[in-house]
């Protein structure tokens, strides 16, 4: 390293932004810096460390070995200094203009979103939200890096090593178009069995139609989907059309329902509740942002 004294403090945010893209215009546009700035920031950066630290290659700038033992003691010195700096400035909604980065399935956006987003106009002008869609091969890497802060999903186990709160308990229903030739008001399992049927299926199998499975398999029955498709939203549409049904939480299908189009059936068997649930990594938990951030997705799913 450098045996200069004077150590530009943001060169390490610069470096830890470019660890996290691995890319110079996505680490500038990242750290709201000029591409030509990120460039010469990385030259100052290999002048102090003596060491190329990344290098080009077919997929990216890979860190080399000496960025990969610079991260660690980077990011504590960061996470420290932030934490200096936001004990003499709390967090002001009013006043911040911050990043903050949501993981989240598109269904649970549309839910949540048209609650939260109103609260965060109107208390935090200068905060921008960013939901990005799940993805369960990055999304341990995103939480560790800091790349997102937030998890929103229907979940009820989480890893152990996040942190977790439910927000909102929903029912799960049957949808089926109003006008239906068989169902009108009321579903038999009779009918839930003869009715073609839309599975739902994102990343991971409710536990909703787990029990369900589970609940049929015990009567020696089964539910044999002619669709299966990941977006609630996409399956809600369909029912529009068709003389389909679909099992899902009943608030994910309000927007529908309130169409005019659609009715919510009472299951004929019993099922547990759904769940949606925040998670969040022990590198957020103390972050002044997110824990207000949080607040302001409880309050805003409370109004449900």
């Amino acid at each position: 390293m450098s045996s200069r004294s004077n150590v530009d403090l943001n060169l390490l945010i610069y470096f830890e932004a470019l660890f996290l893209e691995q890319h110079v215009s996505r680490a500038a546009e990242r750290v709201n810096l000029s591409q030509p700035a990120m460039s010469l920031a990385l030259k100052r950066l290999r002048e102090m460390f003596n060491d190329q630290l990344f290098v080009q290659t077919s997929g990216g700038m890979a860190p080399t070995p000496r960025a990969q033992e610079l991260i660690d003691p980077v990011r504590e010195l960061l996470k420290r200094s932030r934490g200096l700096i936001e004990m003499g400035n709390p967090f002001d909604p009013a006043t911040a203009e911050e990043t903050l980065q949501i993981v989240a399935a598109d269904y649970v956006a549309s839910l949540v979103l048209q609650r939260l987003v109103p609260r965060l106009l109107a208390q935090a002008p200068g905060i921008r939200l960013i939901v990005r869609p799940p993805n369960v091969a990055q999304l341990k890497r995103w939480f560790e890096e800091g790349q997102v802060g937030l998890g929103i999903g229907y979940t009820e186990a989480p890893p152990a090593e996040l942190h977790s709160r439910p927000i909102l308990r929903d029912r799960v229903v049957a949808i089926a178009r109003i006008g239906h030739p068989l169902v009108d008001g009321a579903l038999t399992l009779e009918q839930l069995l003869a009715l073609p049927y839309i599975e739902v299926l994102p990343m991971r199998k409710p536990r909703y139609a787990i029990a369900l499975e589970q609940t049929l398999a015990a009567q020696g029955h089964k539910l044999r989907p002619s669709l299966t498709v990941a977006d609630p939203g996409a399956a809600l549409d369909v029912v529009e059309a068709t003389d389909m049904v679909v099992i899902v939480p009943e608030l994910l299908a309000r927007r529908y329902l309130m169409r005019g189009k659609l009715q919510a059936l009472l299951m004929p068997v019993a099922l547990p509740e759904s769940t949606l649930s925040m998670v969040w990594h022990p590198r957020s938990h103390q972050d002044q942002s997110y824990i207000w951030l949080r607040k302001q997705v409880s309050e805003a799913c409370a109004s449900f």
